[in-house]
């Protein structure tokens, strides 16, 4: 659940990279590879690469704003009651106001455009473009003064991920892409970098479970408007949601944003940030492999060739990163 990351580590969503962690408690050795930790490592690769597929069957029958902004506002609820009822402190005025809009950019700039756009392309494909996240991050943190320039590696890493992109625009014929949808997926990836840039500057609170729940209460708040605005939110569109989307809503809400949290918040504390951001390449395979077996998914090679361009991009930009912060 990328809310939690944003405030732990500088992030990558779905395929989000990890820079930097919080110093690990004394009690817990990093980097120890231990049963516990590999199963959660795991569970993380595959309830985070399985999302996009989950999110493709659950906008089937349910309109993707309403989709994002119930599954936000019960995840985010369930996530601040926790993190209050084990003592989290209050968070002060100006952490409500980054809560409120990096909430607005992660989860209805973000994730509800990502479902919007799943409407329209396939689940692996979305999962592929969501790893441009990782592409816009050095930028938008350099922008924020946040972190240096983009180096030369990271400028080549650049290059090749946009390359990427310009293979999926759409040329005609039976394999054309969307352009819209890839147009939106590049929006949903910008905004999440932004969010994440002002969660880190000003962290919606000292919990980051208290500050990621209220991002999901925010975010969710702002995507049930906007499903009421576009005339989405309607109950007899929700009464005639098939099993199956209702299902998948479900396993979103709690595989995709409650246990994720679990698994990736224990982890960030007790793994060096260079092996945990390895499920950033994991991602979009599962996803890919996930949308052709059970959806029928057909993958052309200008997807192959643009999924291995923008894993390439993904690989130079982290290595880039990894070497400033030495």
């Amino acid at each position: 659940m990328r809310g939690y990351v944003a405030q732990s580590l500088k992030p990558v969503p779905p395929a989000m990279s990890v820079t930097r962690t919080r110093p690990a408690p004394a009690a817990l050795a990093i980097d120890h590879l231990t049963p516990g930790a590999i199963a959660a490592y795991v569970t993380l690769c595959l309830v985070w690469g399985s999302t996009f597929l989950a999110v493709r069957i659950a906008v089937e029958t349910l309109p993707p704003f309403t989709l994002s902004g119930v599954r936000s506002l019960t995840a985010g609820t369930i996530l601040a009651a926790i993190a209050l009822a084990r003592g989290a402190a209050l968070p002060t005025r100006a952490a409500l106001i980054s809560a409120a809009v990096s909430g607005m950019l992660m989860f209805s700039c973000s994730q509800a455009v990502l479902a919007w756009a799943e409407t329209r392309v396939p689940s692996g494909l979305a999962a592929v473009m969501a790893c441009t996240v990782s592409l816009f991050t050095p930028v938008v943190s350099w922008l924020a003064g946040a972190s240096p320039r983009p180096g030369l590696v990271a400028s080549l890493g650049l290059m090749a991920g946009f390359a990427g992109v310009a293979v999926l625009v759409p040329s005609g014929g039976p394999h054309a892409i969307d352009g819209m949808a890839v147009t939106a997926l590049l929006i949903s990836s910008l905004a999440w970098s932004f969010g994440a840039a002002l969660a880190r500057r000003v962290p919606p609170a000292r919990s980051p479970l208290l500050g990621s729940g209220l991002q999901l209460l925010c975010g969710g708040l702002v995507t049930v408007c906007i499903a009421s605005i576009n005339g989405e939110w309607q109950p007899a569109a929700l009464a005639h949601a098939s099993t199956r989307s209702v299902l998948a809503m479900l396993y979103l809400t709690g595989f995709g944003s409650l246990l994720s949290v679990a698994c990736f918040g224990w982890l960030v504390q007790i793994w060096r940030p260079e092996r945990l951001s390895t499920y950033a390449y994991i991602n979009p395979v599962i996803a890919l492999a996930l949308g052709a077996t059970f959806a029928g998914e057909a993958v052309s090679p200008r997807e192959l060739l643009a999924t291995l361009f923008i894993l390439s991009a993904v690989a130079l930009v982290m290595v880039s990163m990894r070497t400033q912060n030495k």
